[in-house]
């Protein structure tokens, strides 16, 4: 949970001027997060456009039980996005950040989505394309390392535009954030739509991929390396906005 908190807060800072630039003010009726984790980019939702009406659900109970007590101003549910338990037609906003990369059969997430949203309704999908990674070869072979380890799809943003067409969205707004690793640990720089982070910054958000069987003898070169030689990096992080 500190791990995910703390990347909400820096997706915070890109989110800011995105929905800005998309018009989120003007958005009205009921939103849903759909897999909110901790719910800090709810909460910040909410307080970017207080006329939607929030609800958000999660797959973790736990998540779900923590989150009812910090922000109790939403209508929290535990859920799977690939079995929604909301009613066709209901909401008029769809959030989903960093969720598709995690999950098996992530286009019964996506069907899921266009049944709940109201005709006209508009859905943004947030999540990496590890396939945009750039640095070392030592870097880009624990990121293929991982992506055959990985019960899911680190590459699945490749494919949502199509199975989104097919659905019946439209794509209407499209932005590739960039997450570099060369600014200061103090505080993260944003240069619209990228942002700086620190070393030791970028080194935490890399550091999920020590954690599986089989990733630690190139989790401990490209460590080695990291620390020593300050490799550097990029990442894409796609911003999607569909409607129904």
């Amino acid at each position: 949970m500190p791990r995910l908190s703390a990347q909400a807060n820096l997706l915070k800072l890109l989110l800011e001027p995105y929905l800005d630039s998309i018009g989120y003010e003007k958005e009205v009726g009921t939103a849903l997060d759909a897999g909110a984790g901790p719910g800090v980019l709810t909460s910040f939702l909410m307080k970017k456009n207080p006329n939607l009406k929030w609800m958000a659900c999660d797959i973790s109970e736990d998540m779900v039980q923590y989150c009812k007590l910090v922000y109790p101003k939403v209508d929290w549910k535990v859920s799977d996005v690939r079995a929604l338990d909301y009613p066709d037609n209901h909401f008029d906003f769809i959030f989903n950040s960093m969720v598709l990369i995690h999950i098996k059969e992530p286009e019964k997430a996506l069907k899921e989505f266009y049944r709940v949203l109201k005709p006209g309704g508009k859905i943004l999908i947030h999540c990496p394309n590890d396939k945009s990674f750039t640095g070392p070869q030592v870097l880009l072979d624990m990121v293929a390392k991982h992506a055959t380890i990985h019960p899911a799809d680190r590459f699945v943003m490749e494919k949502v535009p199509g199975i989104m067409e097919s659905l019946g969205f439209q794509l209407k707004h499209r932005t590739d954030f960039i997450a570099s690793n060369d600014g200061n640990d103090d505080k993260p720089m944003v240069d619209y739509p990228k942002i700086h982070l620190g070393m030791m910054t970028g080194w935490s958000m890399m550091s999920f991929m020590g954690h599986p069987e089989g990733m630690q003898d190139l989790y401990s070169k490209l460590q080695s390396e990291y620390m020593s030689n300050r490799v550097k990096f990029t990442i894409k992080l796609e911003t999607h906005l569909y409607q129904k």
